[in-house]
């Protein structure tokens, strides 16, 4: 919404546009130095590079790398990351005795399926289980054992009334 008019001019007055003048800014390039960025001086050398030459430091990062992977050793797919695949090797055979305890007791009281498959998915569920890996692969694991090996729950309703002159007969008792 305009404002109204206050007698005052508003703005730049005319004919005083920002354009500077062709030949006073093409004399003044010619007669002025380029203007230079300041020169930083150099920061000393910090850390285990500060005193290496270019071939040191490179033989030094290839000494690095190949500490660094010795010691993590290869990835495998499943295997939880801060292990190497002989610790978790040797992790999941210390839990296979009690895998297989477990398997028992299921087995004498009948909570386990009939067919082979199943029988290993719950075996592989067990050892998801007892791994150190993810909480959420853990619970998932749970899930899977929970819904297979109990039963769920029955819910029961007890429906005493059952027809609706036995409700008109409840409700007048009631009143009574």
């Amino acid at each position: 919404m305009p404002s109204k008019p206050t007698g005052r001019p508003r703005g730049r007055p005319k004919g005083s546009k920002n354009v500077p003048k062709l030949e006073a800014f093409v004399a003044e390039s010619l007669v002025a130095p380029p203007i230079m960025a300041p020169i930083v001086p150099p920061r000393a050398p910090r850390g285990p590079w500060a005193g290496m030459t270019a071939e040191e430091r490179s033989a030094y990062s290839k000494a690095l790398n190949a500490k660094r992977k010795s010691r993590q050793g290869p990835q495998r797919h499943g295997v939880p990351r801060g292990m190497t695949s002989a610790q978790f090797e040797h992790h999941q055979s210390t839990q296979e005795p009690i895998i297989a305890k477990v398997m028992e007791k299921l087995a004498e009281r009948g909570q386990l399926p009939e067919h082979p498959w199943a029988l290993e998915a719950l075996e592989v569920a067990m050892k998801v289980l007892r791994s150190p890996v993810m909480p959420r692969d853990k619970i998932a694991a749970a899930r899977l054992l929970l819904d297979f090996v109990l039963c769920k729950p029955h819910t029961t309703v007890n429906r005493p009334i059952a027809t609706a002159e036995d409700l008109l007969a409840q409700v007048t008792n009631a009143i009574r």
